[in-house]
């Protein structure tokens, strides 16, 4: 997945989930859009590790301490969407 390809919030949620479930071990029906990270037992650690993997397969940058224990699954999903759109628009202007 590119950062040009502009995906949905929904193909943004699917993507985290399967992240979740193949790296984490996190059961697929957890995965829902009000759970957080806490609630799904990841810690800082995995949190860095969560933001490597999305960053490599997003192609766009995404700090170490964007995500947090206390974010929900839609947060993330808006931060995702709004870090995609701001490294489309600093490509459009490179």
């Amino acid at each position: 997945m590119t950062a040009s390809a502009h995906p949905s919030a929904e193909q943004l949620q699917d993507q985290l989930r399967s992240e979740l479930v193949t790296r984490f071990g996190v059961e697929d029906t957890d995965v829902t859009p009000e759970t957080t990270f806490g609630e799904l037992g990841l810690d800082s650690l995995a949190l860095v590790e969560l933001s490597d993997v999305l960053q490599s397969v997003l192609e766009i940058p995404i700090a170490d301490d964007d995500f947090n224990g206390e974010q929900k699954i839609t947060d993330v999903v808006a931060l995702l969407r709004g870090k995609l759109a701001e490294h489309a628009g600093a490509q459009g202007r490179a």
